[in-house]
């Protein structure tokens, strides 16, 4: 039962040498990879209370309840949908939780570009008819990768941010008729390419849309949503904050517990 992180309380209280602090009631986590701790060295798939030090677990730790239910990959119209699923597994624990943390938008954006990757990398015919007539230079290969690029980037600026909002909004709302009295923590989107000199064309597309969307995800805050501002936490220092520098868009240890700073102090003010 995806219930009391309790493991990762006693961690936390053995190695701050003190004993466990009042807790807080019940928090629920939603989302995507990031909320999951996808990309953490103690991250298994499919178990979203594997990494201690996932922004959820270090979070979990302080309340007396803690789920987590983020699927890897998951968009915000899939998180939306879930409220309707017929295990109800999603709308239960949000009708119990007094803190839902939701952390989604990212694939929304993301998804389109990697697709549009795939698709030209698996089509582009003249490059691979030049590999099988030895025809393969420096040129072709420029080519070749500016056109993957090209396809990113137009598949970036395609994204329907507009539609994404509304997803989001609409999932605020399906927890607020479940839970009136529930705090809803929304996390902006940070940039996921920023910190790698190898990617700034896509940082600087990622940029452009990224900048509509969490000005969307900024204007639903509310008495009882708060907006968790990760991509301001994060810029500038997403080299560090990320795994970027091997290519992996998900937050670093420091990362999520940068994330996990956020969110503590929109708690303690709150």
């Amino acid at each position: 039962m995806k219930k009391l992180l309790l493991c990762a309380a006693v961690f936390l209280s053995v190695i701050s040498g003190n004993a466990p602090s009042e807790k807080r009631g019940s928090l629920l986590v939603l989302g995507d990879s990031i909320a999951s701790g996808y990309g953490l060295l103690e991250y298994v798939s499919g178990n979203d209370y594997s990494a201690l030090d996932s922004f959820g677990s270090l979070l979990g730790a302080g309340f007396g309840e803690y789920e987590n239910h983020a699927v890897d990959g998951m968009r915000s119209d899939e998180l939306l949908a879930a409220f309707d699923e017929a295990d109800g597994a999603i709308p239960e624990a949000a009708a119990k939780s007094d803190t839902v943390v939701v952390s989604i938008g990212g694939n929304d954006f993301l998804k389109p570009m990697l697709n549009a990757i795939k698709i030209r990398a698996l089509t582009d015919g003249d490059f691979f008819t030049a590999i099988l007539e030895g025809n393969i230079n420096a040129e072709s290969i420029s080519e070749y990768s500016n056109g993957i690029l090209q396809s990113a980037l137009d598949a970036a600026r395609g994204v329907d941010v507009d539609g994404t909002v509304s997803n989001i909004r609409k999932i605020t709302e399906r927890i607020a008729e479940l839970n009136p009295d529930a705090d809803i923590i929304l996390l902006t989107v940070y940039d996921p390419f920023a910190g790698n000199v190898l990617l700034t064309a896509a940082s600087e597309a990622a940029d452009e849309k990224l900048g509509e969307l969490n000005d969307g995800i900024r204007s639903l805050e509310s008495e009882r949503v708060l907006i968790a501002d990760i991509h301001e936490a994060f810029k500038g220092s997403e080299g560090a904050y990320t795994n970027i520098s091997r290519l992996d868009i998900h937050p670093s240890s420091a990362g999520h517990f940068r994330i996990y700073e956020v969110i503590s102090k929109i708690l303690g003010k709150h």
